[in-house]
């Protein structure tokens, strides 16, 4: 309900919004766009002072950047560390803070140069964009006053409707700058010199190159001067900070953009947890060996067997555990690529997980990679935080001098050294553009996300941890398209119980609305994901092996423990439904059936009322595409794994970056394929979702939706933008153009359509 005071909040908002576009479109330049927003606010808030602090990562100070009622000759010369002062605290908590005589709070600091000595009270807010905190609002009174929590609460909206306006601003001056700084084409190396490579990470970026070697670790002393019990002692404390540190990098990354990123590095718990390798690394110990010598030794044997199997997805298993090998030799005292303090673009040959996990996004202004390519886990997280990036030939980055201004296209896969003010007058207006495209963004998170003719699409969010649950409201999503139950099992060291596993589906679901859809898909882990309590054997195709529920359908006890789990959790909600993964044959879903009623029955004899659950299946594997009408009456609704689709269609391995160029969803064969479940699927009113990296790329849910799909599940980060994707794009000119692609030779002339028929910017 609507209350007097809340619209009276809504007019003031509205009001400062129009206030502060009148600002910026009659201001000549940042330092007066700026400078007349901390007047307008002071006014509009009748306090006496209004300033703005950024806070600058490259030299780690917070700097008066505008001020109305301060000393305005100190603009540019206040500047304070983060741990210093009151606004430091703002910065620090992320959150207001307020102060009745601000001199008698201990972490005051005193300017006296710009006449603050006349005020009494203290209020802060922080400036926040992409969920952190880049400077702080601070307003002042000569009168000690305590502000209520509606005028706090009035303040902090201020922030947030202007926290765009004020790194824009700061982006604009930063770019004049740059574009103001005399040509260094006097230096031989001063040319401009453009280099094309393969786009990574969507995006541009301008600054300097920070150029870090990729040394490998020089091996270790091998005799050691301590005791056995000694370097015991040293390699369980290299462990447990290891571990610790990896702990961390999960917390970090998930709270940044979500578990599916984060799951990279359980693979890196997984090797440090392993029984066998912490028994290779002890054994060298005990015959008198230092603990890095041993950590070192035992790491190159793995990686020796990995190169000598050949399998193209242990290449990515290698780069794990060397970067679990690195780690653990930092903790001895052994330097590794340390991941710089200084501002930039990132130069570096090849950039492993926990390097990009552990950066300052704050510095990193893109990234220029030599290997990995567009499918390592590094591109996976720099896509995700939103860091430019492209991959060069080693010719190319051999050409990169530290310290060289440098301009990159993600979008393109281009790098520029010394670009002249032509060039950077581009990258100005594209760097511009990319910032409104994320601004606007935002405008579609509560929005339903609809066709420019009104057709719904429902945009879901794969999920795989209880934290995952906040990231549904944060960017809109609709529901669990697919809940990864697999993650919660690697996450322990043994198969959980049913209490346990009951408590955690529980906790899920109470938390989100019964009106959302909850899809949860049954334990699905094979020998290329699992971990060792799991017991599975090294297989040497693990993607077409032993796995899901292949395996589960001849181990029943873990299937049976988990359904049960999932059944007393659920218990009369009307929104869950389950998924089968890896089905392949009509036997498989029939047996997964039978022992899903079995599971019921038992679950209903303890007294329990169960809600009819629907049961449908992943369609990842050809053969369940080719004889989709024969699976129609034993499943409820089906959904489509497109990342295994596209690799089994295409025998492509898309973690084998010398073929990762093969790898592409929109190839006709898969699309065909696609299409014809959904028909199937449309004749038997069954519903059909689809979940993969296709549903989030922006060519190719305009595909999908013209093929008939109307349910799409991705990483909840990426809804905003799919949801503008498709708002722009009518229902029949999709369907037009998915036809046509049907019929297309490859992937590349299907993307070539969509470009020229919906051009689309990604910054």
């Amino acid at each position: 309900m609507t209350t007097p005071e809340s619209q009276d909040q809504l007019y003031f908002a509205l009001q400062t919004f129009t206030e502060v576009n009148r600002i910026i479109t009659s201001s000549h330049n940042s330092d007066e766009t700026l400078s007349r927003t901390v007047k307008m606010i002071a006014q509009r808030i009748h306090v006496d002072a209004c300033s703005i602090y950024i806070y600058d990562a490259d030299r780690g100070i917070l700097i008066l950047k505008a001020t109305h009622g301060l000393d305005p000759s100190t603009i540019e010369t206040v500047q304070m560390l983060p741990s210093e002062g009151l606004v430091g605290l703002v910065l620090e908590r992320s959150e207001p803070v307020q102060e009745f005589q601000m001199q008698e709070h201990p972490r005051f600091k005193a300017f006296p140069q710009t006449n603050e000595d006349s005020f009494s009270s203290f209020l802060g807010v922080p400036l926040i964009e992409h969920r952190k905190s880049f400077g702080v609002l601070v307003v002042h009174t000569v009168e000690p006053r305590t502000f209520p929590p509606e005028e706090i609460q009035i303040l902090s909206s201020i922030a947030t409707q202007i926290s765009s306006l004020v790194s824009k601003a700061l982006l604009l001056k930063q770019l004049d700058i740059a574009t103001q700084e005399p040509t260094t084409s006097k230096n031989k190396e001063g040319k401009t010199l453009q280099m094309s490579g393969q786009p990574v990470a969507y995006g541009v970026a301008v600054g300097k190159a920070i150029v870090l070697k990729q040394s490998e670790i020089d091996e270790p002393l091998k005799s050691s001067s301590m005791t056995f019990q000694e370097e015991m002692s040293d390699f369980q404390a290299a462990m447990d900070h290891t571990i610790s540190d990896t702990l961390e990098l999960i917390d970090k990354v998930t709270d940044l953009v979500g578990t599916e990123e984060a799951s990279i590095f359980h693979a890196h718990l997984m090797f440090l947890e392993d029984q066998h390798f912490q028994e290779k690394i002890k054994s060298k110990i005990q015959s008198g060996n230092t603990a890095a010598w041993s950590i070192y030794q035992a790491v190159h044997e793995y990686l020796l067997a990995f190169a000598e199997i050949k399998d193209p997805y242990l290449s990515e298993k290698g780069s794990d555990l060397k970067d679990v090998g690195y780690r653990l030799l930092h903790y001895l005292g052994h330097e590794v690529l340390s991941i710089t303090k200084k501002t930039g673009i990132l130069v570096v040959r090849q950039l492993l997980p926990g390097d990009i996990a552990r950066m300052d996004t704050t510095r990193i202004k893109g990234i220029i990679l030599s290997s990995g390519g567009v499918v390592s886990h590094a591109a996976i997280l720099a896509r995700s935080l939103r860091i430019p990036a492209v991959c060069l030939e080693d010719h190319e980055l051999d050409k990169i001098k530290d310290g060289i201004p440098l301009a990159i296209n993600g979008d393109t896969g281009t790098a520029v050294a010394f670009p002249n003010k032509t060039v950077l007058k581009e990258f100005k207006q594209l760097l511009v553009e990319q910032q409104d495209y994320y601004e606007h963004l935002e405008e579609f998170r509560d929005l339903p996300c609809k066709t420019s003719d009104g057709v719904r699409i429902s945009l879901m969010a794969n999920v795989a941890l209880e934290s995952d649950q906040i990231q549904l409201p944060r960017y809109g999503a609709e529901g669990v398209g697919l809940f990864r139950s697999e993650i919660f099992y690697l996450s322990l060291d043994r198969y959980p119980d049913l209490s346990e596993q009951t408590l955690f589906y529980r906790n899920l679901l109470e938390n989100i609305a019964e009106d959302k859809p909850v899809i949860f898909r049954t334990l699905d882990v094979g020998a290329d994901k699992a971990a060792p309590y799991m017991g599975f054997q090294d297989e040497e195709n693990p993607f077409l092996g032993y796995r899901a529920v292949r395996r589960q359908l001849k181990q029943k006890t873990v299937l049976k423990e988990q359904l049960r789990a999932l059944l007393l959790a659920t218990g009369q909600r009307p929104n869950v439904r389950l998924l089968f993964p890896m089905i392949t044959n009509v036997t498989e879903i029939i047996q997964a059936k039978l022992l899903f009623e079995e599971c019921r029955k038992e679950v209903e004899a303890t007294g329990a009322k169960v809600a009819k659950i629907e049961v449908g299946m992943m369609f990842e594997v050809p053969s369940a595409f080719l004889i989709c009408e024969k699976f129609m009456p034993e499943i409820d609704f089906c959904s489509i794994g497109s990342n295994d689709l596209t690799q089994y269609v295409l025998a492509v391995d898309r973690n084998n970056p010398q073929i990762s160029d093969l790898y592409d969803p929109l190839h006709p064969a898969v699309l065909q394929l696609i299409q014809k479940l959904a028909d199937t699927a449309e004749r038997h009113h069954k519903s059909v979702e689809l979940c993969g990296e296709m549903a989030s790329d922006p060519d190719g849910c305009v595909i999908l939706v013209g093929l008939g799909i109307k349910s799409l599940s991705m990483n909840a980060p990426l809804i905003p933008v799919v949801k503008k994707r498709l708002s722009e794009i009518a229902l029949p000119a999709a369907k037009s153009l998915a036809q046509k692609a049907l019929n297309a030779t490859s992937p590349e002339e299907v993307r070539e359509m969509i470009r020229v028929n919906f051009p689309d910017s990604h910054s």
